[in-house]
C-alpha cells in the first residue's frame, strides 16, 4: 500500500460498490450487511475508520459514477439516515457533505466536468429538504451527529426559497391591471361593444382610495429597504417582501383605474400614484441582488441543458424523492484525491 496514494479498501468498499452499481440488488436487503461491516467495532478507531470508508465510497460515486451510481448512492444515503442510524463521522465526513450540497445547490460538476442532470440534482435537493425536515421534527437540530446534514439543510431550503421568491418578484412590470375592477355603467350601449366606461360618481371614492393606499404603500417600501443592511438581499427580508407583493397588487389596481379614466381630476394623480409605486417596486428589484445570479455565479442550475448524453443510463435511474467537521488533510488516506 502507497504511502498518501492508497487507501483502506475492505469489503464495505466492494458492498457498495456492488450494491449501488446495479439495480439488481435492493438496497434495502443488503443495508443489514453494510451496517454490519460498519459497526464491526472491536475498538473505537475501527468503527471511526470504517465510517470513514463508508463516506468515502459514497463521496466517490457521487463524483467519478455514472447516473445509476449517482442516484443509488444518494438512496443509499437516505437509507441511512431514514432508518435511524447514527453514523456521526460518515454524517461529518467534509468531502462527503461537500459534494451533496454542491449537487443540491447545482454549482458542481463530476469528474468529467459535466453537469449532473436535473434528475440527480432534483433527487439531491429533495433528500436534503428531507433530512432536515426530519431533524428538526425530531429536536436533533443540536446533535453533534446531524451537525452538518442540518447545515446544509438550511442552505438548500434557503438557496430555493430565494429562487421561489425571485421568481415571484421579477417581470413586475409585465403586469397586467387588475380586472377585479369593472366597469358599471349598466345604462351606457357602449357596455355591449365592451368598450370601458366608468360611473365617475360611483367610482370616485374607490378611486380616492387606490390612489391613498397606493402612494402609502409606495413610502412603506422604500422605507422598508431603506433600513435595510448593505450586504442583505430585499428578497431575503420579510417585511420588505410582503411590503413589495402589497405594492404590486395595488399597482395592478392602479393600471386598471388608468384604462378606464380618461381625463379629469383623477388622472394625473393616479398617473402620479403609478410612478411612485414603479420606483419603489424598482428599487426592491435592485435590491434583490437577483440580477447578479444570471450570469452564472451563484451557481443555478439551468433546468434546460439537453440531457441526451448517458440517455440510456437517465431512463433507468429510480425516480423516487422524498421531501443532510472536520478538515481533512491532503495526507489523509481517505482524501478526495484517491480514486476507488
Amino acid at each position: 500500500m502507497g504511502f498518501l496514494t492508497d487507501h483502506p479498501h475492505t469489503s464495505i468498499t466492494d458492498t457498495i460498490d456492488r450494491v449501488v452499481s446495479a439495480r439488481d440488488y435492493t438496497l434495502e436487503v443488503d443495508l443489514g450487511t453494510l451496517v454490519g461491516l460498519i459497526r464491526d467495532n472491536r475498538n473505537e478507531y475501527q468503527y471511526t475508520t470504517n465510517q470513514e470508508e463508508a463516506g468515502r465510497a459514497l463521496r466517490k460515486k457521487l463524483k467519478y459514477g455514472n447516473k445509476i451510481q449517482q442516484s443509488r448512492s444518494l438512496d443509499l444515503m437516505d437509507l441511512f439516515i431514514s432508518q435511524g442510524l447514527k453514523f456521526t463521522v460518515l454524517y461529518n465526513d467534509d468531502k462527503l457533505i461537500d459534494r451533496i450540497e454542491g449537487i443540491a445547490l447545482g454549482n458542481v460538476s463530476d469528474s468529467r466536468g459535466n453537469k449532473y442532470s436535473s434528475k440527480i440534482i432534483t433527487k439531491c435537493a429533495n433528500y436534503v429538504l428531507g433530512w432536515y425536515s426530519y431533524i428538526r421534527s425530531t429536536g436533533l437540530e443540536s446533535s453533534r451527529c446531524y451537525a452538518s446534514l442540518n447545515v446544509v439543510g438550511e442552505k438548500v431550503k434557503r438557496h430555493y426559497s430565494h429562487r421561489r421568491r425571485a421568481d415571484e418578484r421579477s417581470n413586475f412590470m409585465d403586469d397586467g391591471a387588475d380586472e377585479s375592477i369593472y366597469a358599471t355603467s349598466a345604462a351606457n350601449p357602449d357596455q355591449m361593444y365592451r368598450i370601458p366606461q366608468l360611473d365617475m360618481k360611483k367610482a370616485a371614492p374607490s378611486i380616492r382610495l387606490v390612489i391613498s393606499d397606493g402612494l402609502a404603500s409606495a413610502i412603506a417600501l422604500q422605507n422598508a429597504l431603506m433600513v435595510l443592511p448593505s450586504n442583505q438581499r430585499s428578497v431575503d427580508d420579510e417585511e420588505a417582501t410582503a411590503k413589495f407583493i402589497q405594492a404590486r397588487a395595488l399597482r395592478r389596481k392602479v393600471l386598471r383605474y388608468l384604462q378606464l379614466v380618461t381625463e379629469g381630476e383623477f388622472l394625473g394623480s393616479l398617473i402620479h400614484a403609478n410612478d411612485e409605486l414603479v420606483s419603489a417596486l424598482t428599487s426592491y428589484d435592485e435590491k434583490s441582488g437577483v440580477s447578479e445570479d444570471t450570469d452564472g455565479s451563484s451557481g443555478d442550475y439551468d433546468y434546460s441543458e439537453d440531457e441526451n448524453q448517458d440517455s440510456d443510463e437517465e431512463e433507468s435511474l429510480d425516480d423516487r424523492s422524498l421531501s443532510s467537521v472536520q478538515p481533512s488533510t491532503s495526507s489523509n488516506p481517505f482524501g478526495d484525491h484517491n480514486r476507488i
